[in-house]
C-alpha cells in the first residue's frame, strides 16, 4: 500500500479543509514553542490482518493539540466534532481511503504540561485492492 493509510486520511481531511489554521505533522508531534500554535497529527494505529484478496482495517489516530490562548480549548473541540461530522456525512468519498469510520466517538480530552488540550481521534479504514 503506497502511500500509507495514515497518510492518506491526511490527504482526505486537508482536501475537506479540515486541517485549516493547524500545522500537519506525521508520526510525531513535534512542538514548536508556539503556544499559540495549533497542530493536528496523522499517524497509524494497528488494524485487523492484511490479506492478499480481502479487504482490512487500518486504523488511524488524528491527534488535534490546541493552542494555549483564550478559547482555544472551544475552538479545538468544535474543530474535533467537525471532523467527526465529515467522516459520518461521507464515510465514502476517496477511493484511495476506502470507508472511513469514527472508532469511539470523541474521548476526553488530555491536557499536556503545557497546558495544550489534545484530542486524540480514532478511524478505521476498511480498504481492499
Amino acid at each position: 500500500m503506497n502511500p500509507p493509510m495514515h497518510q492518506r486520511v491526511k490527504n482526505l481531511m486537508a482536501r475537506a479543509n479540515l486541517t485549516t489554521d493547524y500545522t500537519v505533522q506525521s508520526l510525531l508531534w513535534t512542538d514548536s514553542g508556539n503556544l499559540a500554535e495549533r497542530f493536528i497529527v496523522f499517524r497509524p494505529n494497528g488494524g485487523t490482518p492484511v490479506d492478499r484478496d480481502i479487504g482490512s482495517d487500518h486504523y488511524v489516530l488524528v491527534d488535534l493539540i490546541s493552542g494555549k490562548a483564550k478559547g482555544e480549548y472551544a475552538k479545538s473541540e468544535a474543530d474535533a466534532q467537525a471532523i467527526i461530522d465529515y467522516v459520518q456525512q461521507n464515510p465514502i468519498t476517496d477511493t484511495c481511503v476506502g470507508q472511513i469510520t469514527n472508532m469511539g466517538g470523541i474521548p476526553s480530552p488530555v491536557l499536556t504540561t503545557e497546558g495544550r488540550m489534545v484530542w486524540r481521534l480514532q478511524f478505521a479504514c476498511l480498504y481492499g485492492e
